[in-house]
């Protein structure tokens, strides 16, 4: 059974047109860099702040290292870049759609 869609442009030309010049200008920077190269940094950053963490000596009192600080600094960038990766496929995929149906972006 073939399925397709329509994906209708009425209205889009409008909508892009308010689409700021920052917008546009992340687009262009984060479309340079693959969407793996997305998932790539993100699984770095769990490797990192692993590293980070098991290097981390035990404490004995309350309180927490630097280290392990700054493991979870490094721990809290993976939903960011994998966001970032999302977000650059969406685009591509709009671009795609958008360019076969004629409407220049």
């Amino acid at each position: 059974m073939d399925q397709s869609f329509d994906v209708s442009t009425q209205g889009m030309t409008s909508t892009m047109k308010n689409e700021g010049k920052t917008t546009a200008m992340i687009e262009r920077q984060t479309s340079r860099l693959p969407s793996i190269a997305w998932l790539g940094l993100a699984f770095g950053s769990m490797v990192l702040s692993a590293g980070i963490a098991a290097s981390a000596r035990p404490q004995r009192r309350f309180g927490s290292s630097k280290r392990l600080e700054l493991a979870n600094f490094v721990g809290e960038w993976v939903p960011s870049l994998l966001l970032i990766g999302v977000y650059n496929k969406l685009v591509k995929i709009e671009h795609e759609l958008l360019s076969s149906r004629g409407v220049v972006r």
